[in-house]
């Protein structure tokens, strides 16, 4: 395939193989929120924590498919932005896509601030801003190349995370049925019972365990993204999306449930990853090592993954439109990548130390809860988006990857996140997060107004 045949028409060279995008796919659903916000999770849950994630995954499925179904429709988009943008009009787009960038950069800052942590590990005199710097600056350096040596970069994480997932859950259900102990006694799904009962928690328990499920979840959206530098898109994403549940299933439910039956949910660790204490009891030398770097490498991949998505939506946003803002950002290298957008993205993520400065110890929950907030707000407009596209589109341009139930399962969708929202907003341990996400969304929308000019249609 020459340059010609390879490069769609939106600009973008389609270098990402199959290969790539199954391993976007699986490492996009694999990050911190699993190494170590499970803690929270659980101690927040208790064993009911299982039932949350199967219940948030077939959502964000349904929601995969919705936008699974509108990215099949025209191939040469550069994001979901461009969707919203023609369905819903410019100014939601504006704000859609600016509302989305910083929750990349935001979520960019933790995995970066969180590096400093896990270098201390190794190095309890290292300076906590210096592997997050050095990280941003490598990682910048390897998207400026090309989308290919960012999918193969993303490839070789996904591997070390998915064989470690996939180790674990082999020991743990192995001493299962070999009656293996650990430190906190037999291997056993009793822990599932005891201690308080599978809702051990209670329904308050249950409902504040949601937020941190749904940071999990952040990225899962990745592989739609990568829509206009795929080789054969129509084989690869749909494949990708269809086997969400699968990776769901594995990934989240089985990994959590070998933790539980490892430790009883009580003594779970919030300090530190669930799967380094589990390993631990089992007696496994040097597993706090492992572990600390497989976690070390999922935070890597994540600012990877974010960096290259917020610079192709700040592309996208500022595309075509005019001004000096617009057309600083909104342009594409020789190299056929958003060289001057992922420049900038990677510079705010480099501020992160200054946040910590600000909040402290705090930072990491802080904003996690703030980008749970405005993506649950972003995945509402999506929703909204496959909606209109569904009403405005003729028939035959449908792909027949269609979303089923439609139009009844995008309600449900909008029901189930507008829950979250109000769910969030009345848990005092997230208000503030949440209101901080709305408040964004109304000065976007003002800014949007202000600068309606300022970008073409």
């Amino acid at each position: 395939m020459n340059d010609k045949q390879s490069q769609n028409n939106s600009g973008y060279k389609r270098t990402l193989s199959n290969a790539h995008i199954q391993l976007i796919a699986l490492g996009g659903t694999i990050g911190t929120g699993l190494f170590l916000g499970v803690g929270d999770s659980i101690h927040r849950a208790g064993p009911s924590v299982i039932l949350i994630y199967i219940i948030v995954g077939v959502f964000l499925f349904l929601l995969m498919r919705a936008l699974g179904e509108m990215i099949m429709s025209d191939l040469n988009k550069h994001t979901y932005i461009d969707f919203i943008e023609q369905y819903l009009g410019k100014n939601i787009g504006f704000i859609t896509g600016y509302l989305y960038w910083i929750s990349w950069i935001t979520l960019g800052m933790a995995e970066t601030t969180a590096l400093g942590i896990y270098f201390k590990y190794w190095f309890p005199t290292l300076k906590p801003w210096i592997p997050g710097i050095i990280t941003i600056v490598l990682l910048l350096l390897i998207n400026l190349i090309s989308a290919r040596v960012f999918g193969n970069l993303e490839f070789s994480f996904a591997i070390i995370k998915i064989v470690t997932i996939v180790a674990f859950v082999i020991l743990i259900f192995y001493l299962l049925i070999t009656g293996g102990k650990t430190t906190f006694g037999p291997v056993s799904f009793e822990n599932l019972d005891d201690h308080g009962g599978f809702f051990a928690r209670g329904t308050k328990g249950f409902l504040q365990g949601f937020q941190m499920v749904i940071f999990s979840f952040i990225g899962v959206e990745l592989i739609g993204l990568t829509a206009a530098e795929a080789q054969n898109p129509k084989v690869t994403l749909k494949r990708a999306i269809n086997q969400l549940p699968v990776r769901i299933i594995l990934f989240y439910v089985m990994a959590i449930l070998g933790i539980l039956l490892v430790i009883p949910w009580s003594k779970v660790s919030t300090n530190s990853s669930p799967f380094v204490q589990a390993l631990g009891a089992t007696g496994i030398r040097n597993a706090s090592s492992i572990i600390n770097f497989v976690v070390i490498s999922a935070a890597v991949s994540s600012t990877n993954s974010f960096l290259y998505s917020a610079g192709r939506l700040l592309f996208s946003v500022t595309y075509n439109g005019k001004g000096k803002w617009n057309q600083t950002f909104g342009h594409l290298s020789k190299r056929q990548l958003p060289q001057n957008s992922l420049i900038l993205s990677a510079l705010l993520m480099a501020c992160a130390p200054l946040i910590t400065m600000v909040i402290g110890d705090q930072a990491f929950n802080f904003i996690s809860s703030t980008s749970t907030s405005m993506f649950l707000i972003i995945w509402c407009l999506m929703v909204l988006t496959h909606i209109s596209f569904r009403k405005k589109t003729p028939e035959s341009v449908y792909s027949d990857f269609k979303m089923p139930g439609f139009p009844y399962v995008d309600y449900l969708i909008l029901l189930f996140f507008g829950l979250m929202i109000i769910l969030l907003l009345i848990l005092p341990s997230y208000r503030i997060p949440m209101i901080a996400a709305i408040v964004t969304f109304i000065i976007l929308y003002i800014i949007s107004k202000i600068w309606s000019n300022e970008k073409t249609v």
